[in-house]
């Protein structure tokens, strides 16, 4: 019997993430993304992996494993699962609490079916077939991120999911890896995401990143509209604390980033003072000085919160002269 490695999406493309590891008749499988459609995709509202290969081993699935909420990792989850007889799935509090939402979006109450194991810490262990699964924390930017070790019969396995190598103003890495070197058995076998590996320009820290968000918002003497991913949680965070420091007001605009903020409070993640937040309604009650509204479409996706802002079409916000636009996200490749 051999180990069979089979990436159904994710390989030379952005999106659509999804790896079949198969040993005899066990199978794991980590991630379910979607992919957008590109510019001449017409009508087309996202592309998910094709499984044909799954069709027939539906029973030999013994666990998805989600490494983090990210749409190309989760998105394409209520459909796939419901594909394979929904599979236990794992992943950690964040993640599973997103991909809930999506398959309560997908069809109401079908959450009931799905069978969850949650990693409660990071140095949980799990076995599955003659899989034998553990973790190790990745430096990403969503809460929650894990890699996966899989030990196999034919060898040993590292699989960081996305992951990046932050560094703070100082140099020095903000998550160390050397605890892999301490790995009980030797990996034959790392899949590494390479996305944006041959950019070799310099990259600004998290620090400098908090830094220049905590200035624009001190400074600002107009209204602030910030536009990014609506699952780059820990900034939406870091943006609403520097917002209470200042003594500004809140809005959240776009579906997904409203519900994100919401299962992030109801974990704890995220820790809001009583009246920060706002309803995008309500912010001509308020001077233009103290409010910020945080939107999703910062890649200018046609009918997203930030594109209607900044077309005139959206029924409460109108840009005024005074006011500052922050795109507070990296290109994604092909959104140019």
């Amino acid at each position: 019997q051999k180990l069979r490695i089979i990436p159904v999406g994710g390989m030379e493309e952005v999106g659509k993430n999804m790896t079949i590891f198969e040993y005899g008749n066990d199978i794991i499988i980590l991630d379910m993304g979607l992919q957008f459609p590109e510019e001449g995709m017409h009508g087309i509202d996202y592309i998910i992996p094709n499984i044909s290969y799954l069709k027939g081993k539906e029973k030999n699935v013994k666990a998805v494993i989600f490494s983090h909420g990210h749409l190309d990792h989760i998105g394409a989850a209520p459909i796939l699962l419901e594909r394979l007889g929904y599979p236990t799935i794992l992943g950690r509090p964040l993640t599973l609490a997103m991909v809930k939402h999506r398959q309560e979006d997908y069809k109401p109450k079908s959450t009931n079916l799905l069978k969850v194991l949650p990693i409660k810490d990071i140095k949980n262990r799990f076995s599955f077939g003659v899989f034998k699964i553990s973790f190790f924390q990745v430096d990403h930017s969503i809460m929650d991120a894990v890699g996966v070790i899989l030990e196999t019969p034919n060898g040993t396995i590292v699989h960081p999911g996305d992951w990046t190598l932050d560094k703070d103003r100082h140099g020095k890495p903000i998550l160390n890896y050397a605890s892999l070197s301490r790995m009980q058995k030797r990996p034959i076998i790392l899949m590494l995401e390479a996305l944006g590996a041959i950019d070799i320009r310099h990259s600004a820290s998290h620090e400098d990143m908090h830094k220049n968000l905590t200035e624009i918002i001190t400074k600002s003497r107009g209204r602030i509209v910030i536009g990014t991913f609506a699952s780059q949680i820990e900034r939406v965070n870091w943006i609403i604390q520097a917002a209470e420091i200042a003594g500004k007001k809140v809005a959240l605009d776009g579906y997904s980033m409203k519900m994100n903020i919401e299962i992030a409070q109801k974990l704890g993640y995220v820790k809001v003072k009583k009246g920060t937040l706002i309803k995008v309604g309500t912010i001509d009650d308020y001077p233009d000085d103290k409010v910020i509204v945080i939107a999703t479409g910062a890649q200018g996706e046609g009918n997203a919160v930030l594109s209607r802002i900044i077309n005139g079409t959206h029924r409460n916000i109108k840009l005024k002269k005074s006011d500052t636009v922050v795109l507070s996200s990296s290109v994604i490749p092909g959104n140019e």
